[in-house]
C-alpha cells in the first residue's frame, strides 16, 4: 500500500463529486437487479454510465504492480459462496434467492472512491437476510467511530463484535484501506482486532470500510488468480463506503 495521505480541500471536493457519481451508478445497477438477468449485462451498464459521468473504471486493468494478471473488468461481482475479487462473466444468470455484492471504483481527475452493495434477488431466505442486515449495520456501526484521533483498532472491533453478536464471521485475509490518489492506501482497516491497535485516524484522511461477512467459517480459497470461494460453501457479503475523516467525526462520500 501507498503511505498515508491527507486530502487538500481540492482534493476532498473532487473526492465528493465523485462519491456522489458512484452511490447514483450503484443505485442505478441496484436497480437492473432481478431474476433472469445477464450479470455482463450490469457490467455493460457500468461502464456505459463512467463514460456518461467523464469517469475512469478504476478496477478495469488493475495489475497489483504486476503480480495479478490485469483485472478483466470494471466491477468487482459475487453471487451467494462467492468472495472477493470474483467479476461479471457472460452467460451467467440472476436467479430467485441469490444474493449479489458489487465492489466497484471509479476515478475522476486522477482521485479514487470505492464502494459496495449487497443485493437480493427476488425472496430469500431469512438467513440471507440477517446476513445482508448485519453485514450493512456493521458497517455503520464502524463508520460512526471515525473521527481524528481514533485508533484503527476501534472499527475493527466494532465490526467484529457486531458480526459476531450476530452469529456470522469476518474474513480475516481481506481487509479495507485509505483511499485517494491511489486505489489503496495506508492504514490496512481488517475486520477484527483490539480497539487499542493500529494507527491513529487524522483530519483529512480518506478510507474505505469494509465489512466483510460469511454466514460460516471464513476461510477462503482461490478459484483462479483473482477470484475467490468460500471455503465451506457459505454466503458471502460486502458492504463499503469511502469516508472522510473530520476534526469531528466523519463524512460519508459515497452515499
Amino acid at each position: 500500500m501507498n503511505k498515508i495521505s491527507i486530502k487538500t480541500d481540492k482534493e476532498k471536493e473532487t473526492m465528493r463529486k465523485a462519491g456522489k457519481i458512484l452511490a447514483e451508478m450503484l443505485l442505478e445497477l441496484k436497480n437492473n437487479i432481478r431474476s433472469g438477468v445477464d450479470v455482463w449485462e450490469l457490467e455493460e451498464k457500468f461502464i456505459q454510465m463512467c463514460k456518461e459521468n467523464n469517469v475512469t473504471p478504476s478496477c478495469k486493468g488493475y495489475d497489483s504492480d504486476g503480480f495479478l494478471p490485469p483485472f478483466p473488468t470494471g466491477l468487482c461481482l459475487s453471487i451467494n459462496n462467492q468472495s472477493v475479487h470474483c467479476y461479471p462473466k457472460k452467460g451467467v444468470i440472476l436467479k430467485n434467492g441469490d444474493i449479489v455484492n458489487i465492489d466497484t471504483v471509479i476515478n475522476l481527475e486522477g482521485l479514487h472512491v470505492d464502494s459496495s452493495v449487497c443485493i437480493p434477488v427476488g425472496d430469500v431466505s431469512k438467513d440471507a437476510k440477517d446476513l445482508i442486515e448485519t453485514t450493512k449495520k456493521a458497517l455503520y456501526e464502524a463508520a460512526s467511530k471515525v473521527k481524528h484521533g481514533v485508533r484503527v483498532g476501534v472499527l475493527s472491533e466494532t465490526i467484529q463484535k457486531t458480526v459476531e453478536k450476530a452469529g456470522f464471521n469476518v474474513l480475516k485475509d481481506y481487509a479495507g484501506h485509505g483511499i485517494g490518489h491511489s486505489m489503496h492506501e495506508e492504514p490496512e482497516i481488517v475486520c477484527y482486532g483490539n480497539k487499542h491497535e493500529g494507527p491513529k485516524l487524522k483530519d483529512g484522511m480518506t478510507i474505505c470500510i469494509e465489512t466483510l461477512v460469511c454466514a460460516g467459517n471464513d476461510e477462503v480459497f482461490n478459484v483462479n488468480a483473482w477470484e475467490t470461494r468460500m471455503k465451506d460453501g457459505g454466503l458471502f457479503c460486502i458492504f463499503e463506503h469511502t469516508i472522510l475523516v473530520t476534526r469531528k467525526g466523519y463524512e460519508i462520500l459515497t452515499r
